[in-house]
């Protein structure tokens, strides 16, 4: 197990492995995103209540459950950089970050767009899971200029790595903020088989095809992320100038 932990610390067998297994999952993706897109923006049937807005919940619920990922996956990283100082993970956080503040970004637009027709507003400071959201995105924003602002890598990668274990908590806010506040955002919705409704397995199919379309999609993202990151730290490394020469 130790062997096969400290072989993920291995740059060079990162990009490897990484590189036979990208055509597998851009192929699941593309197939995933494209039929859950098409699906949910033409063939979603009218919510009784919410007409054809809902079909823009499809792509909302998908990416803002999506969204919640980042930070876990940065803090389990950062704890990796702390406690084993294994520059690879590093490289897989840096990677995340702006990945993830780019899909808080999405939750946020699609999240107004839905808001608008339903609740009447784009926005509103009071909604508990819209402000955690926003937090979110800026907690993003803000590991991402750390990085920026910090000339010495390794200094960089612990204060990142610390805000990223720190930003989990927000997470946890977000998760049960509907729960916890009486807001506009209504809670999460119950899988059921309930047809003519958002609850129904005409709504939650094409959701769950995003969902795995999202999950593809920042898998294929961070590893095209890190095997740059890779490239660009160890461009001195002999295997890279060899890889370089042979390209």
């Amino acid at each position: 197990m130790w062997q096969w932990f400290h072989k993920w610390g291995s740059p060079k067998w990162f990009y490897d492995l990484s590189g036979r297994w990208l055509p597998w999952l851009i192929a699941g993706m593309a197939v995933f995103l494209t039929v859950g897109v098409v699906w949910a923006l033409l063939y979603v049937p009218p919510d009784y209540q919410q007409g054809y807005t809902s079909r823009i919940l499809v792509v909302h619920v998908a990416v803002a459950g999506t969204s919640l990922a980042f930070f876990p996956i940065m803090a389990i990283a950062g704890t990796v950089t702390l406690v084993w100082k294994m520059k690879m993970a590093d490289m897989v956080a840096k990677a995340v970050a702006s990945l993830g503040a780019w899909f808080s970004a999405i939750t946020l637009a699609t999240g107004s767009i839905w808001g608008s027709v339903m609740w009447g507003t784009w926005w509103e400071w009071t909604d508990s899971r819209l402000t955690s959201m926003l937090f979110q995105f800026f907690l993003l924003i803000s590991v991402i200029s750390l990085r920026s602002a910090l000339n010495d890598s390794e200094t960089a990668a612990r204060a990142c790595a610390l805000l990223s274990i720190v930003g989990c908590i927000n997470v946890v806010v977000i998760k049960y903020s509907v729960e916890w506040w009486n807001t506009l955002h209504q809670p999460a919705s119950a899988l059921s088989a309930s047809s003519g409704s958002v609850n129904g397995i005409e709504f939650w199919l094409p959701t769950l095809i995003m969902v795995i379309a999202m999950y593809l999609f920042v898998a294929v993202s961070v590893m095209m992320g890190t095997r740059n990151e890779i490239l660009q730290r160890e461009g001195r490394s002999k295997w890279v100038q060899d890889l370089v020469k042979e390209g």
